[in-house]
């Protein structure tokens, strides 16, 4: 009796290491070292100075990723259902814009006044003053532009943009697999020229083009680190590295006008998951098990940003631990006046700056 049950408690380890190993799975990971996590530490220490902050409007809609701030002087945002709505800087008169039939992410508004959106069903649209929507470009090189993510717009018209991934858009899949298939793309209005600046990202993301126009900031979310990217001069073409001491995932960041750069941060980094980022074999294992066996918990919210001088040296962070403003993907300043926008909530923010 004792061998029968012995016996069958070896077939199901057995059964058990073989599903662990072999079953198959959707994702196809890739060995990643991450940099090293200089944590919740020096001006990255926790504070609550964002949960200060006045909410904008609310209940709206879910997502309001970006905020764009209009020659008719009214702010711009989109939401997940397709929604581009605007309303004036204490959120009253609002109204719906537009419904671009996919999911308005980064948006810039051009000299001429029309919005330019960076859709992650639609790729590269521009929006003009009553509404009307054109397609700029969806592909490049005969490739589908499968996550148009967030853009800039250079002084002499070139819309620099970032095409974050050509795998998933579920984004906890992204973390798992770790491909480097994000691109950062131009799209030329004059010519009507798209074109693949850089490759080989994990998730490309944020862009803003420094004052100079000599160079452009590029976030690689996945990568957990931001590039420098030269549109002109000797180094033209060339891309090196402006941080990667970060203490979360950065997405989205913005010139203020006056010296430096605000990055909006969704995510703290997880030490758990990093420390199997450089082993593919061992994250499909885990993939396979149960969420109830891995022990994994939703973080709780913590919402945080950082300004960043020219040289990528951070001067400050704002946070919130109250989980009022969390999954913050956009920090726009106007005027002196911080506005937040979210990956997830239903809230824009708003946080007057000393």
């Amino acid at each position: 009796m004792l061998k029968r049950i012995f016996l069958f408690l070896l077939i199901l380890i057995g059964l058990g290491l073989l599903y662990l190993c072999f079953w198959p799975v959707d994702i196809e990971p890739a060995a990643y070292t991450p940099p090293p996590n200089p944590g919740l530490t020096g001006v990255f220490a926790v504070n609550n100075k964002l949960a200060s902050a006045e909410k904008v409007i609310e209940g709206v809609g879910v997502g309001p990723e970006d905020i764009a701030f209009g020659p008719d002087s009214l702010f711009y945002t989109g939401f997940y259902d397709g929604r581009i709505v605007r309303f004036d800087m204490e959120g009253k008169g609002l109204e719906e814009f537009v419904h671009t039939g996919g999911r308005p992410l980064g948006m810039k508004f051009d000299k001429a006044g029309n919005l330019i959106v960076a859709d992650e069903y639609k790729g590269l649209i521009s929006i003009d003053t009553l509404g009307k929507i054109t397609t700029l470009t969806q592909e490049v090189d005969g490739t589908t532009i499968f996550y148009a993510d967030y853009l800039d717009i250079a002084e002499d018209g070139i819309i620099y943009f970032s095409d974050a991934t050509q795998r998933n858009r579920d984004v906890i899949k992204e973390v798992w697999e770790m491909q480097p298939t994000g691109r950062l793309l131009s799209y030329d209005p004059s010519t009507k020229e798209t074109k693949i600046e850089l490759d080989k990202l994990l998730f490309a993301n944020g862009v803003a083009i420094a004052p100079s126009g000599e160079y452009l900031l590029l976030t690689e979310t996945m990568g957990l680190r931001i590039h420098k990217y030269w549109l002109k001069g000797p180094k033209k073409g060339q891309t090196e590295i402006w941080t990667d001491k970060l203490p979360c995932f950065p997405d989205n960041i913005h010139y203020n006008g006056k010296g430096s750069y605000w990055l909006a941060c969704p995510d703290l980094r997880v030490a758990a998951v990093e420390q199997i980022m450089d082993k593919p074999f061992l994250r499909k294992m885990v993939y396979r098990l149960p969420t109830s066996l891995t022990g994994a918990e939703p973080a709780p919210p913590h919402g945080i940003v950082m300004e960043f001088d020219e040289n990528g040296t951070p001067l400050r962070s704002l946070q919130d631990t109250t989980g009022v403003f969390y999954g913050i993907t956009s920090a726009n300043e106007f005027n002196g006046v911080l506005y937040v926008g979210s990956l997830r909530s239903q809230v824009i923010g708003k946080y007057k700056l000393n």
